[in-house]
């Protein structure tokens, strides 16, 4: 998933973005939604929604994409010029 990826998903739904950063160690972006769910976009491809507000939306990008599922992380950090994480 990239961001402009994520970006043309949530354009039909009306969920503005709030506010766009990058993480810290600048290994992917965040977005808040105007709804307060966040989607984490990390460089590698990989992608985790969180929120109160975000099974609805998580459904929808999970027709695109299948989101990372944080409880198979190994501790492992992507570096850049890494290739994306495969689970």
């Amino acid at each position: 998933m990239t961001v402009a990826q994520a970006e043309a998903i949530l354009i039909p739904t009306g969920i503005n973005i709030a506010f766009q950063h990058r993480f810290a160690f600048d290994t992917g972006t965040i977005l808040r939604l105007d709804n307060y769910a966040m989607i984490n976009i990390f460089d590698d491809g990989r992608y985790y929604i969180q929120g109160d507000e975000s099974k609805e939306l998580s459904a929808l990008f999970e027709k695109t994409e299948q989101a990372w599922d944080p409880t198979t992380w190994t501790g492992e950090i992507p570096l850049p010029g890494r290739p994306p994480f495969l689970g």
